[in-house]
């Protein structure tokens, strides 16, 4: 029996360790806890926004930040705008506009949208820090009082509305101002503001109705790029505008990407600088460009040591030549080379086949009819400097262009037209737009 017994035990043993071999110790995992996501604050800024961003606060985006179609974003006088952007993809916030953006700025108090501090600097002129504004097919308005807008230009993203509506394609830069807009249904204002330091064009415009007046634009378009370049769609007025050293074209219409209306815009006494010169292409760059079916009215303006004068685009890219005009250009040069393309070998006007060179213009030769600037030295302009977006020169910070006494340019400009829109009534308040003056350029007297 104890035999058995302890054979028996051996036995029931055995199984025990068995079992326990084939059902090992369940683990019990403990649950994560998820974790909530980060709420927007004023310091860390992104995500659908809109009501008001009250006067003289800041905010720092940190995330691409979307106004919502049929909602809108009001920025009172005062507000800086931070955006946290390294220039690298997935790290380069934007603000997407499917709504409507009010930045209601003034004299003495402006809007500042730019980078942190320590990236303000010369070496970052065209590094291209953050995506710029985008503004997609539902946009309603887009206004700019009194705004500043610094180092826009980081490369797109997939996700990005500029390159999921083909304007541009991942890795490319994109722009401080894009505006899609089909059928002239929204309006965008730009007025007494500043866009400055954009790796490609400081504004493009795919449609709307559009008052740019008042404003500057400086060092836009690190090798390529206009300070505003509209296709198809786009009506209004441009004038009274300083651009000083885009690398392109200062003003660009072109009746391209088939929308409705027909692209009409209207440049004059607009005062451009030291433009054109970065454009690597041949036949590129200069001042104001009309093309591909698009029409306008053209007085006024002056170019100031740009690479072209006025370009009206040879077949088969020609305006709507029928039902545009132009003269009354006046033009500066400190080298032979710059005089010979007041009108350029690439276009029309002065050209075998093409049209007459107006007798309204003022175009002489090299260092003739200096306008006179109260605060702007002419006569040493280096063009291999112009040329190396490196080291390109900012705009002195005491330039100042408006025509001292005695000035050539203070008289001969054309009055007798109107502008395309007498007004614009946008969000409740009315832009009278600016009429021609009989000086040339954007400023007169002091």
């Amino acid at each position: 029996m104890k035999k058995i017994s302890a054979l028996f035990l051996s036995m029931l043993l055995f199984g025990m360790m068995a079992c326990s071999d084939d059902e090992s110790t369940p683990i019990i995992e403990e649950e994560e806890e998820e974790e909530t996501p980060a709420e927007p604050t004023q310091d860390n800024m992104f995500g659908e926004v809109s009501g008001v961003w009250e006067a003289g606060s800041t905010y720092t985006i940190t995330g691409d930040v979307i106004i919502p179609e049929g909602e809108s974003l009001t920025i009172e006088e005062g507000v800086t705008i931070i955006i946290d952007g390294d220039g690298r993809q997935g790290s380069s916030p934007e603000i997407q506009l499917y709504g409507s953006l009010y930045c209601y700025g003034s004299e003495d108090n402006r809007i500042l949208f730019t980078v942190p501090q320590g990236l303000r600097t010369s070496a970052n002129t065209f590094a291209g820090l953050w995506g710029g504004i985008s503004a997609t097919e539902t946009v309603k308005d887009l206004v700019l009082e009194y705004v500043d807008i610094e180092y826009a230009g980081a490369p797109g993203e997939a996700g990005n509305p500029i390159v999921q509506e083909g304007e541009i394609s991942e890795g490319e830069p994109r722009y401080a101002i894009y505006m899609q807009d089909d059928g002239l249904t929204s309006n965008f204002i730009m007025w007494h503001s500043r866009i400055a330091y954009s790796k490609d064009d400081a504004i493009r415009l795919n449609g709307a109705k559009t008052l740019i007046a008042h404003s500057v634009f400086e060092l836009n378009g690190e090798t390529g790029g206009e300070a505003v370049n509209t296709k198809s769609g786009t009506v209004g007025d441009f004038c009274f505008n300083l651009i000083y050293g885009s690398a392109t074209n200062g003003l660009k219409v072109a009746n391209s990407k088939g929308r409705t209306p027909q692209a009409d815009n209207y440049f004059y006494n607009n005062t451009i600088v030291s433009s054109g010169w970065r454009r690597t292409q041949a036949g590129r760059g200069g001042s104001l460009n009309y093309e591909n079916g698009s029409r306008g009215q053209c007085f006024n303006n002056m170019v100031v040591n740009s690479r072209y004068g006025l370009r009206m685009v040879p077949p088969d890219d020609q305006p709507d030549l029928a039902n545009t005009d132009w003269g009354h250009q006046y033009y500066y040069g400190d080298e032979e080379i710059i005089v010979e393309e007041f009108y350029p070998s690439n276009g029309t006007i002065g050209r075998e086949g093409g049209q007459p060179i107006p007798t309204s213009d003022v175009a002489g030769g090299v260092h003739e009819n200096d306008p006179m600037f109260v605060n702007y030295t002419l006569g040493t302009f280096d063009i291999d400097a112009a040329r190396e977006g490196s080291t390109v020169g900012r705009m002195p910070e005491d330039a100042n262009f408006h025509l001292q006494e005695g000035s050539l340019a203070l008289t001969g400009g054309k009055t007798d037209f109107e502008p395309r829109y007498a007004s614009y009534e946008v969000n409740g308040k009315v832009y009278e737009t600016p009429k021609p003056s009989g000086f040339f350029g954007a400023f007169g007297a002091q």
